[in-house]
């Protein structure tokens, strides 16, 4: 005997005299007139595929299926134990209320994280201008030094040009002024 087979029969006793209803869950949702509610059990019939629900009290029951006739295993809900089908309606209540107070908590913890949230969504914002805004005045500085390495190489040629220049003027003002390309040949005497 498998272990959800062992789990419906104890819920089988623990259930004698309780009425659970089985309710055709494609039909509900069509209709809107029978009501799904959040305790119930939602499940597909593993014969014929039909969508069914049952009051939370019908976990690990064997019941038919409203389709197809078929028996089905009512699964147990993950995290559901047995024992939970026994507790007293006052420790129901008790953790209920607790369930309720951890809900309100985590609802304004999501409350306080969407907010900041929020706020690292317009830091990351600024952050991406302020990146782009870089991104440009490093273009604008490369340019800048590609403009001032041409600028130093057309000066140094300027005066390497001036250099000699200045050296040719010097050189020819030590000649007397006169370079041998002005001195005009001699006529010889024939």
């Amino acid at each position: 005997m498998s272990e959800q087979e062992e789990n419906a029969e104890e819920v089988g006793g623990a259930l004698e005299g309780a009425t659970v209803d089985i309710i055709d869950a494609d039909a509900a949702e069509e209709d809107g007139g029978t009501v799904i509610r959040d305790t119930d059990i939602v499940f597909d019939c593993p014969h014929c595929g039909h969508n069914l629900a049952i009051d939370y009290r019908g976990a690990g029951l064997q019941i038919e299926c409203v389709n197809c006739g078929e028996s089905v295993l009512v699964p147990i809900p993950d995290g559901m134990k047995i024992d939970d089908l026994d507790i007293e309606p006052g420790e129901i209540l008790k953790q209920l209320f607790a369930t309720r107070r951890n809900l309100q908590r985590a609802e304004t913890r999501i409350e306080a994280l969407e907010i900041e949230l929020g706020s690292m969504t317009v830091q990351r914002n600024s952050l991406r201008s302020l990146v782009e805004s870089f991104a440009i005045g490093i273009e604008e500085f490369k340019e800048l030094s590609r403009n001032e390495a041409k600028l130093r190489e057309k000066a140094l040629g300027l005066m390497d040009r001036l250099a000699n220049d200045v050296n040719t003027t010097v050189g020819n003002a030590a000649h007397g002024g006169m370079m041998e390309d002005d001195v005009e040949p001699v006529a010889s005497a024939e």
